[in-house]
């Protein structure tokens, strides 16, 4: 099947978008198929899509469906690598569970509170409906196809939602690390 080429750095968010619904189920089933749950395989789905739109590399890309399996692989490569490195921490701190005192310290649970002060300004900054769709996603842990059931909304809608919603919390948490 020819694929036709692929500018970056004309590549829009809804060009993206098209290129990800595309293969959307395909990518699912790969990265099942190398051990994620399907809710790591939508989170991987996002992030690629979020790396497609970021993407600048100039040129033309010959092959969009391989350009877009290989943003998947790496991010699939990325997740085993935090998960892998998130257990051996675990592993090794519980070593020290009984030494260490379990009360966070007075600047830990401050900055805590600062953390989740700004998470939820930068919540209720979003639009109604990108804010609607990311509650039930990241904190009732609502899958896609239940947000699209319950909202009226196509899969593609749920996912600009989410990545406009995303990028919006990153930047604002970035900037309460910059304070």
């Amino acid at each position: 099947m020819h694929q036709p080429l692929l500018k970056m750095d004309e590549l829009s968010t809804l060009a993206a978008s098209h290129l990800i619904e595309q293969y959307h189920n395909e990518l699912k089933i790969y990265l099942i198929q190398h051990n994620h749950s399907p809710d790591t395989a939508e989170d991987i789905l996002q992030d690629a899509f979020i790396r497609l739109v970021q993407a600048k590399p100039g040129g033309e890309i010959k092959n969009p469906r391989a350009f877009l399996y290989k943003i998947v692989s790496n991010l699939a490569i990325d997740y085993h690598r935090s998960h892998k490195r998130r257990q051996n921490r675990h592993a090794d701190e519980s070593e020290l569970v009984e030494l260490t005192d379990q009360t966070p310290s007075l600047e830990h649970q401050i900055y805590t509170q600062e953390q989740l002060t700004f998470l939820k300004r930068a919540i209720s900054e979003l639009p109604p409906k990108c804010r609607q769709v990311f509650i039930l996603h990241k904190f009732r842990f609502y899958p896609y196809s239940k947000i699209m059931q319950e909202l009226n909304i196509s899969e593609s809608t749920v996912l600009k939602h989410m990545v406009k919603a995303m990028q919006h919390c990153r930047k604002r948490m970035s900037e309460l690390d910059l304070d």
